[in-house]
């Protein structure tokens, strides 16, 4: 029999892909899944419990040699006060670190993000400076610290840290979910420009990935996921559009102008009238992403999609292929 898997965060949008994934391919004896929520779907063969991750984890959720999954994030920024992402995204990285220490776990996969890197048109590999600029990007870059700490006691552990770009697929809920249903309304509008880059991938090639990197036999794997090919804003709105046949979205509105219009948006819920609409959000739309996925490419990883195909595929899961 293989080794424990232990996911933290099992019931979020990439953990349940990866419990899918692992149920379906016997590389672990047991699969545990760890989360403050419940999950959206059961699965045989895999233990689910109600976990908040920011306690102590009970040792008999593990056992020496397992692997640990740690997908745990508050995410979306901006969206919380900033100490919030501090207290999600960094103590339950300690709190996996002790778990793993005190059941004897061997092999730990964390999932990181590309907002350690920083905004920017520069390609960023996984060489590049780490310039986090939100808390969201700052307290990821301290998990991976973390981390490496618990990598550096044990000369027997491995740890896999994946950067992923932006994320989408089925049960999404993001940044590729809001866009669709502005298509879908023909609401959705370019901001300032076309040209933005916005690596992107699938959450299928993504949990794939993860095991790739275990595979590959190295101590230690940092790599960031996301298509190869950089991807503009606009290649993925022409792509939503070849799938889900939306009309065409034409206009380009300036950056300045949309920030005065966002004000009254983040006035109104600073007086608790919560609305999407925010600065940050707008500017985040503007800058480029080029993340480059150098480690994956240089050791053979293999996609299954590209974006237009994956589109595809998210949208015959959804009920009512509404890119839910």
């Amino acid at each position: 029999m293989s080794n424990t898997a232990v996911v933290l965060g099992g019931s979020g949008f990439i953990g349940s892909h990866l419990l899918r994934l692992l149920a379906g391919n016997g590389r672990h004896g047991r699969i545990v899944s760890l989360d403050i929520a419940e999950p959206r779907e059961r699965l045989d063969g895999v233990e689910y419990h109600l976990a908040d991750l920011r306690d102590p984890i009970p040792d008999g959720f593990g056992n020496a040699g397992a692997t640990l999954y740690n997908l745990v994030a508050l995410r979306n920024f901006p969206g919380h006060p900033f100490q919030d992402y501090y207290e999600t995204n960094v103590v339950s990285v300690q709190r996996a670190i002790d778990f793993a220490e005190r059941i004897g776990a061997l092999e730990m996969v964390f999932t990181s993000t590309m907002s350690v890197y920083g905004p920017g048109e520069d390609p960023k590999v996984e060489s590049s400076p780490l310039r986090p600029v939100n808390p969201y990007g700052h307290s990821k870059r301290i998990g991976e610290a973390l981390n490496a700490g618990w990598l550096a006691r044990d000369p027997r552990r491995r740890l896999v840290t994946c950067r992923p770009a932006v994320i989408f697929g089925y049960r999404d809920d993001g940044n590729f979910t809001r866009l669709a249903r502005l298509l879908e309304r023909g609401m959705f509008v370019f901001v300032g420009r076309r040209d933005t880059i916005k690596s992107s991938g699938y959450v299928g090639d993504l949990v794939r990935s993860f095991l790739f990197a275990l595979d590959s036999g190295q101590r230690e794997v940092v790599y960031n996921f996301a298509y190869p090919k950089s991807y503009t804003i606009a290649d993925v709105v022409d792509a939503f559009r070849a799938v889900a046949n939306f009309a065409p979205a034409r206009a380009t509105v300036p950056l300045p102008l949309l920030n005065m219009a966002a004000i009254p948006f983040e006035v109104a819920n600073a007086v608790g009238l919560r609305n999407p609409v925010h600065r940050d959000r707008i500017r985040k739309l503007y800058e480029s992403t080029n993340i480059v996925p150098r480690w994956l490419v240089d050791h053979g990883f293999e996609f299954e999609t590209d974006l237009r195909s994956a589109l595809a595929e998210w949208q015959a899961q959804s009920p009512g292929g509404r890119f839910v």
